[in-house]
């Protein structure tokens, strides 16, 4: 049996119970949301734009006037649909805002929410100077300005699943506590399991819901086209046919369609048995490396037959400099844009930072998740070639842009 450490509030068990009792008092859901113009914000923006309350949604966005911060609403939302027209949003849906000023939830429209979704986050794996004042700082200043709010239904914190730091395997639960700092591979997810264990501590008033999604990438439908992130390492790994993890190591993946439809799904859904969940493939849809190697060497033919080769993380740093090398000759002889010597550091960098991820081994359990009767997620196999179709225009360089902007 697993100890829940992270049980309803009596407080939020008693006002979900009331709301479900009389659904007709709960009224009209009214959302506000952080993170739009980023990649799981802005598909949680899409996922919603069909629905009733959209128009009554209010957006916190960086830019100089409210109409350019419609603009930037807009071109987010439109990375996630195949419409020419984006959905209409108003500029009375715009708070002009930074995170990082202290103000910035001081807007008097937020009086009337009644869903905050705070997916916004330096998601960096650099050690940027603004990660904790963005991703634990300013993510306290939002509860405290809806902590003992009488219209707040549910706060959805969006996490991450790597917050449970290291040696954690193999199957991963939500009931464990976030470890402290030491624990992490980065910063981020030190950071973001700093902020979590804070607004729990610190706000047990507040209708919180965490999710945390595991590794995010592409979207079922139309591949890599919103966003390139993570995708090429995978495809790197599979040229070179050489890494640093075994072949029988787990990658949970989750594409952005699916964890931004089950983020609305627990936004709105009016109880919940828990106040964490992962998002992730779980046992029956996580992918070990083999199988990935199996499916890029099909698509492409590259390595085919040639059997995967475990390597030292010392071996890391010449890979990336003779994958270099040929990258440029390549580029050269078939007179492609993005020729030239890739960035050997940056390189090198995600080498190492992707290989000790992928050494951990996790696959998240998603009980949780499944007893809510939400659906499972798809596997990344089930749409590796959509992605790996998307990127087929795109240089490696532009690829490695949506990481290390």
């Amino acid at each position: 049996m697993v100890f829940n450490l992270f049980p309803r509030s009596p407080w939020l068990r008693g006002k979900q119970e009331l709301a479900a009792q009389n659904p007709s008092e709960a009224g009209s859901p009214r959302i506000f949301l952080t993170g739009v113009t980023g990649f799981v914000g802005g598909a949680i923006a899409a996922n919603l734009a069909g629905s009733a309350s959209f128009k009554e949604m209010l957006f916190l966005v960086r830019a100089q006037s409210a109409a350019e911060g419609v603009r930037r609403v807009r071109a987010s939302i439109a990375r996630f649909t195949r419409s020419a027209a984006p959905p209409a949003v108003s500029e009375r849906q715009i708070i002009l805002a930074d995170l990082k000023d202290p103000q910035a939830f001081s807007d008097a429209r937020l009086n009337d929410v009644t869903h905050v979704i705070h997916s916004a986050a330096v998601t960096s794996f650099a050690d940027r100077p603004d990660i904790w004042e963005v991703n634990v700082n300013a993510t306290l200043r939002l509860a405290a300005r809806f902590s003992g709010h009488t219209r707040l239904r549910r706060f959805v914190y969006v996490g991450t699943a790597m917050a449970c730091g290291v040696a954690r395997g193999p199957v991963v639960t939500e009931s464990m506590r976030l470890p402290e700092e030491r624990a992490h591979l980065v910063p981020y997810t030190a950071s973001k399991a700093q902020a979590e264990n804070q607004l729990r501590e610190r706000f047990p008033e507040l209708p919180l819901v965490s999710v945390r999604p595991s590794i995010i990438i592409g979207h079922s439908a139309l591949g890599c086209k919103p966003s390139a992130s993570i995708f090429w390492i995978l495809k790197l790994v599979s040229q070179l046919n050489r890494f640093v993890c075994p072949p029988t190591a787990h990658l949970d993946i989750v594409p952005v369609d699916y964890c931004a439809q089950t983020i609305v799904a627990l936004t709105l859904k009016e109880t919940l048995g828990f106040s964490a969940y992962h998002i992730a493939a779980g046992l029956n849809g996580s992918a070990m490396v083999e199988e990935l190697l199996q499916a890029f060497h099909s698509m492409d033919g590259t390595a085919a037959g040639q059997p995967y080769e475990r390597v030292s993380e010392e071996a890391l740093l010449p890979l990336a400099r003779s994958y270099s090398s040929r990258y440029a000759a390549e580029n050269r002889v078939a007179k492609e844009p993005g020729s030239g010597l890739l960035n050997i550091r940056m390189l090198h960098k995600a080498l190492m930072l992707y290989g000790r991820f992928s050494k951990l081994n996790y696959i998240f359990d998603t009980q949780r998740l499944l007893s809510e009767g939400l659906a499972p997620a798809p596997s990344f196999l089930d749409y590796i070639g959509r992605c790996d179709r998307s990127t087929r225009k795109l240089s490696l360089k532009a690829q490695m842009a949506y990481d290390f902007k």
